[in-house]
């Protein structure tokens, strides 16, 4: 090693810069572990993820040991030993390994995953401010001499701290709606649906056959206060033709006894008109992906519409709450205009990540398969979960998606005919991933008189009259940098199929013939 090489691995701007990047690295890693461990772990070996962090770790506490020795030892100010400089080197050399290590992460994970990478930042930042502040006490602020630096220094650390105690308690964050609310049809009643930007309870306000009603978020009587997603249930009867209000209580911690409650929002008034008559017209978006403004770029294109198909795919995965917030409930929101109906269909993105078990309840859902009626139609929602086995490593052992698709194709199976018009709802356009199940799932639908099959999942807009007994349509959704949706109109003359993409082009426009 040459001499300037040495006094560079050795300098203690270089080796204090090295530690900051040895800390972060592991951080960062740590951080896309919801999006991309397990890919490196299927690709090479089995926990090769969890060697790689803490091998990362590793390298944290030696890069810090290194620049600790460089900035404490008095005798290496003056000249500094070429063992040093090796350790120095050492330390360069694996944080400059494992950042680009991250780099290349982040360059897999694709747009959509960004924002669960952030999320989880955000998370662990107070760790990480942990951990540089003690490292900057222990190690090197005791070999600060100048007083006012210093002083300055420990001025800096006291504001953050007292900040950092006063945003935990306190959270800065201006308390109020997302965006309009989404109203679902469940296929027993509807579910109201909306988000705030922080904790709170929700509630919803009408009139109804002279009687004022206030129905809460709750839970046998206990007010859901931890949630930025509300959801309450109504009556079809109730909210049918009639206006609402609906609003939230900040809550920013609950008690045993008591709690800590902020300031009480309430929305204006919405009229909410049921989806009614021989004459509806529908928008239908798949696999938005989290590309929210640009599917409503292509929905405004579509001009009006009497309700909502949300044919599912909201985001890569449902890790936090905050992702079906933003990516369902405020989406659902802004194209539904909280006035007029929602069919949700489940997408097999949903069902990943820790909040996917808790999304039936923030939506009010008890099944992702029901069967609902939109005017003079017959609606069948079906749930095609998720398309690999249940073995498969991106499920990390937390599915059982294959019984789940066994008992709803059993629910199928149960219906019976009702002399209605009947349109399918599915995620998938091959139902279950079960050729079994499928066959069945198909075959009862033909024999309930299905005319169409409306679907997402593939990324492409086509309809597909010979695969089965009635034409699958799939929904174009997110793909090439551009997005595709969808208007479905019902009437005497059939189903007409129209879509378009961000620029207003027609990409598909047909007609189905009702059977």
């Amino acid at each position: 090693m040459t001499l300037k090489a040495q006094k560079f691995f050795s300098h203690k701007i270089t080796t204090m810069l090295v530690s900051l990047f040895a800390a972060l690295s592991p951080l960062f890693f740590y951080a896309a572990r919801s999006s991309s461990h397990v890919f490196l772990d299927t690709a090479l070996f089995t926990g090769f993820s969890q060697l790689l962090f803490w091998l990362m770790l590793i390298n944290a506490v030696f890069a810090t040991v290194v620049a600790a020795m460089r900035w404490r030892t008095a005798a290496f100010q003056l000249q500094q030993p070429k063992w040093l400089s090796a350790l120095g080197c050492a330390a360069f050399a694996f944080t400059v390994l494992f950042v680009i290590v991250d780099v290349c992460m982040m360059g897999v994970m694709g747009e959509e995953s960004i924002g669960v990478l952030w999320r989880s930042m955000a998370e662990l930042l107070p760790f990480a401010l942990a951990y540089l502040i003690a490292a900057m006490l222990a190690f090197f602020f005791p070999s600060v001499t100048n007083r006012k630096v210093r002083i300055a220094i420990a001025v800096i650390i006291i504001i953050i701290a007292v900040l950092a105690l006063l945003f935990m308690l306190y959270p800065p964050v201006y308390f109020d709606f997302l965006s309009d609310p989404m109203v679902i049809d469940n296929g027993e009643s509807y579910s109201v649906v909306f988000a705030t930007s922080a904790a709170g309870t929700g509630y919803i306000e009408y009139e109804y056959g002279g009687t004022t009603y206030k129905l809460y978020d709750e839970v046998s009587g206990r007010l859901r206060g931890s949630s930025t997603i509300h959801s309450i249930t109504v009556p079809y009867e109730h909210l049918n033709n009639n206006t609402y209000r609906v609003g939230s209580m900040r809550v920013f911690e609950e008690y045993a006894y008591g709690g800590r409650n902020g300031r009480t929002i309430t929305s204006g008034e919405y009229t909410f008109t049921p989806c009614t008559g021989e004459d509806v017209t529908l928008l239908c978006v798949s696999d938005w992906h989290t590309r929210t403004a640009k599917a409503k770029e292509a929905v405004s294109h579509m001009g009006e519409y009497d309700a909502v198909l949300m044919m599912g795919d909201a985001a890569p995965g449902l890790q936090y709450e905050s992702e079906a917030a933003e990516y369902i409930v405020k989406f659902g929101g802004d194209i539904s205009g909280g006035s007029i109906p929602i069919i949700y269909t489940r997408g097999n993105h949903e069902t990943r990540g820790k909040y996917a078990s808790e999304l039936s309840e923030a939506l009010k859902m008890d099944k992702y398969y029901y069967e609902t009626s939109f005017g003079d139609y017959r609606f069948i929602v079906l749930d095609s979960a998720e398309d690999k086995e249940d073995s498969h490593p991106e499920y990390g052992g937390m599915v059982n998606y294959e019984n789940y698709r066994r008992q709803m194709i059993e629910w199928l199976e149960g219906l019976e005919s009702t002399g209605q018009k009947t349109i399918v709802l599915c995620h998938a356009p091959e139902l279950c991933r079960e050729e079994e199940l499928a066959d069945r799932g198909f075959a009862k639908l033909e024999e309930l008189g299905a005319s169409v099959f409306i679907s997402g999942h593939l990324h492409s807009c086509y309809l597909d009259r010979e695969s089965e007994s009635f034409p699958v349509y799939v929904d174009g959704g997110h793909g090439g940098g551009d997005y595709i949706a969808s208007k479905v109109t019902l009437s005497a003359d059939g189903i007409r199929l129209f879509a378009c993409n961000t620029n207003g082009d027609t990409v598909l426009d047909e007609l189905v013939e009702w059977k």
